[in-house]
């Protein structure tokens, strides 16, 4: 299945629609310039049929046909391309439900649709297939047969329409079917297609009578325990009126119905506008309003939740960038060269407010840092030539025991820097006081035993230029069990020893004095507590045999698109829920996944 936002060729995918046993149908957006954009539908052979040349040139039929076809009561192609390894067809795109989904949505509620509406459902489907039997090419007529007239290819939108949809089966004067061959769903299918005979416009007129049967009764006209018995109940039994069946169905519409149900196509309405003048009529004899034939007001109220929901869902749509891409994020990179160039980096909402850095402008005479918008703000001199006077620290937050650490070190000093000595003049100039050390504590976090040490390390890290400008050295003491000690007073700065008297600066490799830290450098008097072992989760292997395919979900996760034959999974032990997803039925079983054993799942459709 394909995400919101892939690409079919030019289209952007917005959403699934519906799926079949050969193809999927997505809503999709057309766009172009100045912000125009127009909904369409997508039908996209399975990728797993594509390499099928039977099927590819039924499809490329279908294209050729339907796009000949310009009628309101039929559904519109746009377009017919190749992308990536598969066809898809561009369709006009029905804001609805076909006749299927009404029909079981009417059962679930009570609301059976008024034999009037049928009516007049009936008459649009028939002046449809008026129009396709017509059609002609250069004046020479190419007798089109639909041959797949049935509840799923009649479509229904909530505002009124009646559209007749998917000629991949349709048959004209150019094409031959091999003599035997059956084309369309069997249940709906005429005693002449059922014997495989030579068909004409009259086996469509029959497979409509069906479907007004069905929709005036809510039941089935012909079923059985398989496809063979089926065939049999199309060619041998008997049919019942539909007012026998259902008390509210006007005899006058029972028997148009009827005379469309003719086993012998000499007895039955010879041309689609026959049948459909015998609807109209019905409908205007016997519809007291116009509200009586308000097919889109009974379709908003079947499915007004479901209208609600998609309202909700939609809302405004977002302007996205042509290639169907969401905008994206700011990431680490771009704050770091945010950061380069002296500018301030946006921060997403979904990175970790610890790690993010605001503002960094060397502009200024001051540089102000923050880790968190709502932590206090550390403020650094841009030039250490002056102190600034010490100032009284504000009393501690009541939650913490301990200053906070920005505040701590924007009350250090900074030392004095010595004068630069000229080039090649006088002695050499001393080097620089040693720094000042500082013990910190860190501030405990109750909540989780990391935090703490995460948000020292973070802060630091982001202060680090301005506290090596500073000559000061950190050492952040922590304790988990104990608590958090008071902070040791600060060192004074010492004044530079004369110049005379300066010792040879030490090696750079040379190690620090014992028992205090080097410059730049953060330790910690008590190690890091080590992150529990977890133990290693036993594993054992689901293996799936599906016919003729299905998608593979488990525990709610997709393992495997159109799994064709035999695959393995390897999966923690333990209860499972496995589900086959297939266009007739899901298949769904719990089971149980042992440690080293392989588990079998077997489903074959087909049956």
């Amino acid at each position: 299945m394909l995400a919101a936002g892939a690409l079919i060729g030019k289209y952007v995918v917005r959403r699934k629609i519906a799926e079949g046993g050969m193809a999927e149908i997505y809503l999709c957006s057309s766009r172009g310039p100045e912000g125009f954009e127009k909904d369409v539908a997508i039908k996209r052979i399975r990728s797993f049929l594509a390499g099928d040349e039977s099927f590819v040139r039924m499809f490329i039929a279908e294209a050729r046909v339907a796009s000949r076809l310009n009628h309101a009561n039929l559904v519109q192609i746009f377009d017919f391309d190749k992308h990536e390894d598969t066809y898809y067809l561009a369709m006009e795109y029905v804001r609805g439900h076909s006749l299927w989904d009404v029909r079981k949505r009417a059962k679930e509620l009570m609301e059976p649709m008024p034999s009037t509406l049928v009516a007049h459902v009936g008459a649009e489907v028939a002046r449809g297939l008026g129009y396709a039997h017509r059609l002609s090419d250069k004046g020479h007529s190419l007798n089109l047969v639909h041959r797949d007239v049935t509840p799923h290819n009649v479509l229904l939108s909530f505002d009124g329409a009646v559209k007749l949809t998917d000629f991949g089966v349709a048959k004209h004067s150019a094409s031959s079917t091999a003599a035997g061959v059956l084309k369309g769903k069997f249940a709906y299918m005429s005693p002449e297609q059922s014997r495989g005979e030579p068909l004409d416009a009259r086996t469509d007129l029959f497979a409509l009578g069906i479907v007004l049967w069905e929709m005036l009764t809510g039941g089935r006209l012909f079923d059985g325990d398989s496809d063979v018995a089926v065939l049999r109940a199309v060619q041998s039994s008997a049919i019942a009126p539909p007012a026998r069946v259902n008390p509210d169905v006007p005899e006058p519409l029972s028997a148009v119905v009827m005379k469309a149900l003719e086993r012998d196509p000499a007895q039955r309405y010879q041309t689609a506008p026959e049948l459909e003048r015998a609807l109209a009529g019905f409908v205007l004899a016997h519809a007291k309003s116009v509200d009586d034939t308000d097919l889109g007001g009974y379709l908003r109220g079947l499915y007004a939740e479901e209208l609600a929901q998609e309202a909700a869902r939609e809302g405004p749509r977002s302007a996205a960038a042509p290639s169907g891409e969401p905008p994206k994020e700011p990431t680490a990179m771009m704050h770091q060269a945010a950061a380069a160039a002296g500018i301030s980096a946006p921060v997403s909402p979904d990175e970790d407010v610890h790690a993010s850095t605001h503002v960094v402008d060397r502009s200024r005479p001051r540089t102000e840092v923050r880790s968190n918008p709502s932590a206090p703000t550390l403020e650094l001199p841009a030039t250490p030539a002056a102190a600034p006077e010490a100032a009284a620290p504000p009393p501690p937050p009541a939650r913490r025991s301990s200053p906070s650490l920005p505040k701590v070190i924007a009350d250090l000093p900074a030392p004095s820097a010595p004068a630069p000595a000229e080039r090649g003049s006088g002695p050499r100039a001393a080097p620089a006081a040693p720094p000042t050390t500082m013990t910190l504590p860190a501030v405990r976090r109750p909540s989780r035993a990391t935090v703490g040490m995460r948000r020292a390390l973070v802060v630091t890290g982001l202060l680090g230029v301005g506290i090596a400008a500073a000559g000061v050295t950190i050492v952040v003491s922590r304790t988990l069990d104990a608590p958090a000690p008071a902070p040791a007073p600060v060192a004074a700065a010492q004044p530079p020893p004369p110049a005379a008297a300066a010792p040879e600066p030490a090696p750079a490799d040379a190690p620090p004095p014992s028992g205090e830290p080097a410059a730049g450098t953060i330790s910690s008097t008590s190690a890091t507590e080590p992150a529990p072992e977890t133990e290693a989760v036993r594993q054992g292997t689901l293996q799936v045999k599906v016919r003729p395919y299905a998608d593979v979900v488990v525990d709610g996760k997709t393992y495997r698109k159109e799994l064709q034959g035999t695959a393995s999974f390897p999966l923690p032990a333990g209860p499972h829920r496995v589900r086959l997803v297939h266009p007739s039925e899901p298949y769904e079983a719990t089971v149980n996944i042992r440690p080293g054993k392989v588990t079998p799942v077997e489903h074959n459709f087909l049956k």
